[in-house]
């Protein structure tokens, strides 16, 4: 039986590539969506909270 998340969750229908999926299944096994979750969850993250000081790349000139 599959663990609770802690946010809710929302099912979609989403139209994947098949290498993806293949490679995917091969190196996360049965857990692989949740993966893909962590992977978009990242993302939306990385974008809402741009300022959050490991996503943004730093260079010499952000330096004080």
């Amino acid at each position: 039986m599959p663990v609770k998340s802690d946010d809710p969750l929302r099912k979609v229908t989403l139209n994947l590539y098949e290498a993806d999926c293949q490679w995917m299944e091969a190196n996360y096994g049965h857990g692989w969506t949740e993966r893909l979750r962590q992977l978009l969850n990242f993302e939306v993250h990385k974008h809402k909270h741009p300022t959050d000081y490991h996503l943004v790349r730093r260079t010499l000139g952000d330096l004080e």
